[in-house]
């Protein structure tokens, strides 16, 4: 028989350790199963809306519900030591001198950008292409921050599409209570709300900028998504916000590391993405060992801590510090199902398998032992680079290796 542990009286995050725990050769013991929770421990609904309309316009919503001088203070991921910082900053203190508005710092900053830097691959970091006048758009871009940033000008690099031509970077830039968004490479020059004039042309898909902080988070645009890029919380269980200023979050990215204490994650029906190119929560949530959907979610859906796409059976996200990984049942187990996971030690393959693919389970160090049910076919190669002392346990069993199906 399988023990369960009503959730509500004893916190998975009290018992999931004993799942993850430092797993002995023969696995002989009892270890309790975590039940599903409760709707009551996910964010309630507050009624706030997502971002909706084309990018440009959820941008301009994002940016006028946010502290212009707050989110604009910090230099970001542009790269630039304090004596380059100075250097550019003397040329534009010289070059602005008879400036007398942040527009017209603004113009004359975008100007020269635009005609003295010549478009080349090139070191795309603001004091080599000040110093060597030459960039491709990310360039321009970093240059025309760092210029207006040494003038105390609120100004931002986005990243996103030029139509059509592809991946563009340019800027936002404010002055008198109104945003503009500014392309030096290609001299495009707009206000923010005259969508039309830019909105088929212009179309960002990030903002290197922290926009808000609230409930133990932080916030930014990523992949056309309010995302949570940081959880600023010291708690090993965290309840994930439903919105922030009266905005649907609708990303759990994270772009820094996560507290160590972080274990366990409770995810409500409002988040759609964990990250297309980057799964932030992977890389730099090394201590999470657990995630609850919420049954309502109609993007993501978890089964035994591990989270899966809707209507997908390949697993979207395994946490970094999961030891014992139980799959989705499935008919085949493709390559790559659990591909370079430092933290899994045991692999439980559900009854309903027929087949392992070859490296269906790749780059794997610790992976020691895997339990896979009688009649599976087990591809040559479905388990590589995994530990040396790797074997493979046939027998039917269900949710957690030491007790048997009956």
């Amino acid at each position: 028989m399988r023990k369960l542990l009503p959730l509500l009286l004893v916190p998975a995050s009290l018992f999931m350790g004993s799942c993850n725990q430092e797993f002995s050769d023969d696995l002989s013991g009892e270890i309790p199963v975590v039940e599903s929770p409760t709707r009551s421990l996910f964010a309630e609904d507050d009624g706030s809306p997502r971002l909706s309309g084309m990018p440009g316009v959820q941008v301009s919503t994002l940016l006028a519900a946010a502290n212009v001088y707050e989110c604009t203070d910090t230099m970001g991921r542009v790269n630039i030591t304090p004596a380059q910082y100075a250097e550019i900053k003397e040329f534009t203190d010289d070059l602005v001198k008879d400036c007398s508005t942040d527009f017209s710092k603004i113009r004359t900053c975008f100007t020269w950008v635009h005609k003295n830097v010549e478009y080349s691959h090139s070191d795309n970091d603001p004091y080599p292409v000040f110093k060597n006048r030459k960039a491709v758009c990310q360039g321009y871009a970093n240059l025309f921050f760092v210029m207006l940033h040494s003038q105390g000008v609120p100004v931002i690099i986005t990243n996103g599409y030029l139509d059509p031509l592809g991946g563009h970077a340019w800027n936002y830039a404010y002055a008198s209570g109104k945003w503009y968004v500014a392309d030096p490479t290609n001299e495009l020059f707009y206000s923010m709300q005259k969508f039309s004039d830019y909105e088929n042309k212009l179309i960002p898909y990030s903002l290197d900028v922290l926009l808000y902080k609230d409930s133990g988070c932080w916030y930014d645009y990523n992949e056309r998504h309010l995302n949570i890029c940081n959880i600023d919380s010291e708690e090993s269980s965290f309840v994930v916000p439903f919105s922030v200023n009266g905005i649907m979050v609708t990303s759990l990215s994270p772009t820094v590391q996560l507290p160590s204490t972080l274990r366990e994650l409770y995810i409500g029906k409002n988040i759609e993405t964990l990250g297309e190119s980057y799964l932030g929560l992977y890389h730099n949530a090394p201590s999470l060992e657990y995630i609850h959907i919420d049954s309502e979610n109609q993007f993501l859906t978890s089964y035994l801590g591990i989270v899966y796409r809707a209507n997908d059976n390949f697993p979207y996200l395994i946490p970094a510090a999961m030891k014992c990984v139980e799959l989705m049942p499935m008919e085949t187990i493709y390559k790559n199902t659990v591909y370079c996971h430092n933290g899994v030690e045991v692999v439980i393959i559900p009854p309903g398998v027929k087949k392992i693919d070859a490296w269906a389970f790749e780059q794997c160090p610790n992976l020691k032992i895997a339990y896979v049910p009688e009649g599976v076919e087990i591809s040559n190669n479905a388990f590589m680079s995994v530990h040396p002392d790797f074997k493979i346990i046939r027998g039917d069993y269900t949710n957690i290796p030491q007790i048997k199906a009956d």
